[in-house]
This record gives C-alpha cells, structure tokens and sequence, in this order.
C-alpha cells in the first residue's frame, strides 16, 4: 500500500512538473509573438464632416434617408443644438396635388431652391413648400418681398420655435462623403462643413 502511494505521488508531481512547464513554455511563446515596436497608437482626433442647421422636419427627413444607406450609417451621429426661433419662409399647403405640382415648376424655372416637405396631416408643415429658415424676422420679410416680384405670390414667413441639430460624420469613407454631400444639397439652408472631431 506505502509503494502503491508513493508512486501515486510522484506520478503526480511529475505530472504538475510537466504541466506547469508546457504553461511556462506557452507564456514565453506568446510573449515572443508580442512586437511592441510594431504598436501603431490610433490619433486621438479624425477628419469629420459637420453637416448643420437641420430643425425639424428637415432632420427628420434626413434620417430617414440615412436610414437606406446600405453601409456608412454607424459613422453618424447626430447632436441636439436645442430649440430656437426661425422665420421660415414657404408657401403653405395648396389646394391639390396638381397646384403643387405647377408652383414646384415655377420655382424650378425661378432657379429658386426650396424643399416640398411630406409629412402627416396633423404635422404644420405637411405638404408645404419650403424657400428657406432664417434668423432675422427683417431678412425673411425681405426674402417675401423679393419672392412675391418675382411672381411667387403664395410665399410667406412665420416664426417657428423648433429644435435644431447637427449630424457628425466621423472619419467619413469617400462614399460616405459622396453620399452626405448629395444629401446635403436635397436641404436649402443646411451647412455642410469638414473638421477635425474627436474619434469617439
């Protein structure tokens, strides 16, 4: 019994010998895979696209649209600026789709940028024609002014208090780029800029 515990024992020590060194043998092995030298740090700051000025609707339809893009959505993010008051300057819902229709063409041989808005009934911008967003109560006034000389008769300002935001294109793909700059010039009085941003 004493020869047969004896051997258990040292049967048992050589096989913790054996296994602790095959352990200290794969940590050297893996630490000779380790290449400090080869450690590239990722800068702290990217190159971004800012793209600005979006109350709502506006940015509600352009989420919508990101929201298609196949790849490139996880590079934006989007920053509420807060709500402020605006002057926007459009011609109201008209009477039928074919009244819409003959206004959208008149603005198109205008040259005059505008946005036709499609939203819910119940949403004051539903169906509207947007011309522009300003700050100034004087300069949307003068905006109408210029608008009705020109045969835009329908045109009108109200102030509006509504929340703005700002999308953030983090490190942005050359087809990223692309398609936010097409975006971008689908909205009137947007700002499309490039930076420097924070990675994360």
């Amino acid at each position: 019994m004493k020869k047969l515990f004896l051997f258990l024992l040292l049967a048992n020590m050589g096989a913790a010998f054996y296994f602790y060194s095959e352990a200290e043998n794969n940590l050297s092995a893996q630490v000779s895979l380790l290449h400090p030298e080869k450690i590239e740090l990722l800068p702290a700051r990217v190159a971004c696209l800012e793209w600005q000025n979006l109350i709502e609707p506006i940015a509600r339809l352009a989420r919508v649209e990101i929201s298609k893009w196949e790849t490139g959505k996880n590079h934006v993010s989007e920053i509420s600026r807060g709500k402020m008051t605006f002057y926007w300057v459009h011609i109201p819902l008209l009477r039928n789709a074919r009244e819409t229709a003959k206004q959208i063409e008149q603005l198109k041989k205008l040259e005059i940028p505008y946005l036709h808005i499609r939203e819910s009934t119940d949403n004051p911008w539903h169906n509207a024609i947007s011309l522009a967003v300003l700050a100034n109560d004087s300069d949307a006034a003068a905006l109408v002014e210029d608008l009705k000389s020109k045969g835009v008769e329908r045109a009108q300002s109200d102030e509006q208090t509504l929340e703005q935001f700002e999308f953030v294109i983090r490190n942005p793909t050359e087809q990223i780029t692309e398609n936010i700059r097409q975006l971008a010039h689908q909205f009137p009085d947007t700002q499309l800029q490039t930076s420097e941003c924070n990675r994360l």
